[in-house]
């Protein structure tokens, strides 16, 4: 079995000039459409808070086009925050958030934002 990729969040620069063809077929890979937007109007206050929540703490980049995804992953939260949920829902909620990247395991395949560090002459004039 091949070894998992390393996100190019955790990729030094040295290996990117390196392997140029390697890193230039990540460029290829799909990008979110599109912005995320509001939460729908038809959610109620509940579930706008956990959307809400939701999107403040996704380590992926979302976008329209998991829209969708993400109002079923907040109802379905939604029920298990209120203990009516069944264990189905449970599995289907699993899957929501794993597509969104909010699972450790799928966290890999995310492109990260990249962090800016500081400067170590600006830490000097502090």
């Amino acid at each position: 079995m091949a070894r998992p990729r390393k996100p190019e969040s955790q990729l030094s620069p040295e290996s990117v000039v390196h392997n140029k063809g390697l890193c230039a077929a990540r460029d290829r890979e799909p990008r979110t459409k599109g912005e995320l937007g509001a939460p729908s109007r038809w959610l109620t206050k509940q579930q706008k808070k956990i959307w809400k929540l939701l999107v403040k703490n996704s380590p992926a980049v979302l976008g329209e086009s998991d829209r969708t995804l993400l109002e079923i992953a907040v109802v379905l939260k939604d029920r298990l925050e209120s203990g009516n949920i069944e264990n189905s829902q449970i599995a289907q909620l699993i899957q929501c958030l794993t597509k969104l990247g909010m699972v450790p395991q799928t966290r890999q395949a995310v492109k990260a934002e990249p962090e800016a560090e500081p400067d170590e002459w600006d830490l000097l004039d502090a």
